[in-house]
């Protein structure tokens, strides 16, 4: 009898525990989803720019300048933000100084000309600089219409206003950064959808009786533009 009457208890008692568990009192819901940061795709019209074959012999000049075909610097946004490009030179350590230049071509190029708008095409045998490349900026369009409103800076905090046309370049620097304002008053780079940038690349050789006879000296100048969020 008492074994009986213990089944009946632990029967009702694990009835009860088995109700009690499912039994919910709360409910969770999960809200997911993301959300795409805004991109901006940058390309070039021209993956480079060859200046072919050079006569060591037609470099009779003390300076020699050889100007490259214009080529266009394109950004394409997904949606309106504030951008500029950053410039690099992958040939920085071939790169002249403006006291080199003095030494090397006889040309003082004063003060107007920093060290940072001067990039590598590499070097010779005898581990000297070949010369120098400089890339200038003729036109810009910001939001498909044309744009003067050049900023330029080295830190990407403080900008520097400048006013870039065919009848006035800027030449770009190293290391720096470029962007556009939205009018000649504004000190921060607009929101765009899309820029272009006309640029021309020039190289400087010198004479000609600086590189070595019997042999070819490769013109090897190599320049990345990155787009930078700010």
């Amino acid at each position: 009898m008492r074994k009986i009457i213990l089944s009946s208890v632990i029967s009702v008692a694990l009835g009860t525990a088995s109700f009690a568990g499912f039994a919910a009192t709360t409910a969770t819901l999960a809200v997911k989803g993301s959300i795409e940061p805004t991109s901006c795709d940058i390309s070039l019209s021209t993956a480079s720019i060859d200046f072919s074959t050079i006569s060591a012999a037609s470099l009779t000049d003390p300076v020699n300048s050889k100007m490259g075909a214009p080529f266009t610097l394109n950004l394409t946004c997904s949606g309106a933000t504030a951008v500029a490009v950053q410039t690099t030179d992958n040939r920085a350590a071939s790169a002249m100084t403006t006291a080199e230049v003095l030494s090397d071509m006889g040309v003082n190029m004063g003060t107007t000309v920093a060290n940072a708008s001067l990039f590598g095409i590499g070097t010779h045998n005898t581990d000297k600089k070949v010369g120098f490349l400089q890339l200038s900026m003729s036109e810009a369009n910001l939001n498909g219409t044309a744009s003067s409103n050049l900023l330029t800076s080295s830190d990407k905090r403080t900008w520097n206003s400048k006013t870039v046309s065919s009848s006035k370049r800027f030449s770009l620097e190293k290391d720096g950064y470029f962007s556009l304002a939205s009018s000649a008053s504004s000190s921060t780079p607009a929101a765009a959808t899309s820029a272009s940038y006309t640029l021309t690349p020039a190289i400087v050789l010198k004479h000609g009786d600086h590189y070595p006879g019997g042999e070819a000296v490769n013109i090897d100048g190599n320049v990345t533009f990155s787009v930078v969020y700010i």
